[in-house]
């Protein structure tokens, strides 16, 4: 894991999987999670694909910088992610975003959009008016553990909310990363002030159908935060994007479908790259 300064002075931690001069891929986290929550295991299989990935902890959360006075939107985390690629000195890059972080990855592309190759949007929205999970996200940043031992035992009844039905969640896997996530840096005022962000999003229905690189948009039919219907918004807004909706699946990537899942977010970014040339894909 590393940290870097960039160039407003702003902390970042971050951590990369595969070949450096593979075409760079970023991940963006959702709301209240961690860098760590991108599965080892999924970035890998993302690097065998042929990618640099590159996941990071947004603003207050994790290993990166602390905003006590608060008072942010998305627009400044997206702004995060474009000073990180500068930190990086990275000119463009495929994006990934699940949730919350596919709405920072909309603004970076939206308003940054020569810096964006390709764009994967997981069970996202361009609207809060899709957020049918609202109440549950707000009791779970009120809730704030006092102890590493608390932590690890309440973060994976926490994720609850996140299951699908057709594919058991990986409780080992939760129990196990909640002890690191302490360690990290677990910090519920962050939390709570990128909630605050996250309920002050607007909705980009018009920005939305200004995007124009190559798009793939993933989601599940049982999701019980961000309804299914989003992402079938965005299909529609976003020209020439592809969707696919995993019957059963839920807030979360389960293992079962990370080869259908790569797949799809990795012949989305090679389309972007054929069309400027970049060959050096696994």
């Amino acid at each position: 894991m590393t940290i870097i300064t960039t160039a407003r002075g702003a902390r970042i931690g971050y951590d990369e999987f595969g070949d450096s001069s593979a075409p760079p891929l970023v991940l963006i986290q959702g709301f209240s999670a961690q860098r760590l929550g991108w599965r080892p295991g999924f970035c890998e299989r993302l690097a065998d694909a042929g990618f640099r990935v590159i996941r990071f902890d947004n603003r207050d959360v994790g290993q990166s910088q602390r905003y006590p006075a608060g008072g942010y939107g998305v627009t400044d985390m997206a702004l995060d992610v474009i000073d990180l690629l500068d930190a990086l000195g990275l000119d463009t890059v495929h994006i990934i975003g699940q949730s919350m972080g596919g709405m920072i990855a909309q603004f970076v592309v939206e308003e940054h959009p020569s810096r964006v190759r390709s764009l994967g949007l997981l069970y996202t929205a361009a609207s809060t008016r899709h957020f049918i999970g609202a109440d549950a996200v707000i009791d779970r940043a009120d809730a704030a553990p006092a102890t590493r031992e608390e932590f690890v035992a309440f973060y994976p009844a926490s994720e609850a909310m996140c299951a699908s039905t057709a594919y058991p969640q990986d409780v080992a896997w939760l129990t196990e990363v909640a002890g690191p996530i302490w360690d990290n840096g677990f910090d519920p005022d962050g939390v709570a002030r990128q909630l605050q962000a996250v309920l002050a999003f607007t909705d980009r229905l018009d920005e939305a159908r200004a995007i124009a690189v190559p798009t793939a948009i993933l989601a599940g039919s049982n999701d019980r935060l961000i309804d299914s219907a989003a992402s079938v918004e965005l299909h529609e807004l976003i020209a020439g994007s592809t969707l696919q909706v995993f019957p059963g699946m839920g807030h979360e990537l389960p293992e079962p479908l990370w080869n259908e899942i790569v797949d799809a977010l990795a012949r989305n970014a090679r389309l972007a790259d054929a069309r400027t040339g970049v060959t050096n894909h696994a």
